[in-house]
């Protein structure tokens, strides 16, 4: 079964949004988002698709939405579960772009999380969803001017259940525990 990752750009609270886009434009981020994408298959959501679409290299892309229309060159989805159900049928990797509902809907099945913290303090009303840090090892680290791309791979044993009975965890990328 092809791996399953989640990729995004978001700011050190988790804010992956601001009304119709990003809260930052940083070119050598999205350049990387673009390489790690190209000739695999891509999720996302109606808004982010119409934020991104444009530019995407992926070789299949797959729009999650009730509401849609038939747009060539992508598939629409009425669920996640249907999203998920063709990618894996395709056979390539899976990444999921987005925006916070479908984040949220495929964290638990994720094996590996793309990360890019946006350096800076950013105001917005979409973010990535808070994340059991000790289920995931980090893999790979990169200091770039404008942000810092992390990996994490989902370490193994950490079923969803295993992660939602942590009594105390600490709260990717706010640097404070709950």
């Amino acid at each position: 079964m092809p791996p399953i990752i989640l990729i995004a750009a978001l700011s050190y609270d988790r804010v992956i949004g601001a009304g119709d886009g990003m809260p930052w434009r940083v070119p050598d981020e999205y350049r990387q988002y673009l390489s790690f994408i190209e000739g695999q298959t891509v999720i996302m959501g109606r808004r982010t698709f119409e934020i991104f679409g444009g530019d995407l290299t992926s070789a299949h892309t797959l729009i999650v939405s009730r509401t849609a229309e038939k747009r060539p060159g992508v598939v629409v989805c009425g669920s996640v579960e249907g999203a998920l159900a063709r990618a894996r049928k395709i056979g390539r990797t899976i990444f999921v772009a987005g925006g916070g509902s479908i984040y949220r809907q495929t964290l638990s099945l994720a094996d590996a999380l793309y990360l890019s913290y946006i350096k800076g303090t950013f105001s917005g009303d979409t973010f990535f969803p808070e994340f059991d840090l000790s289920a995931w090892e980090e893999v790979k680290r990169e200091d770039h001017p404008a942000f810092e791309f992390v990996a994490y791979r989902r370490r193994v044993g950490q079923a969803v259940s295993s992660r939602a009975s942590s009594a105390r965890r600490k709260v990717a990328g706010s640097g404070r525990t709950r």
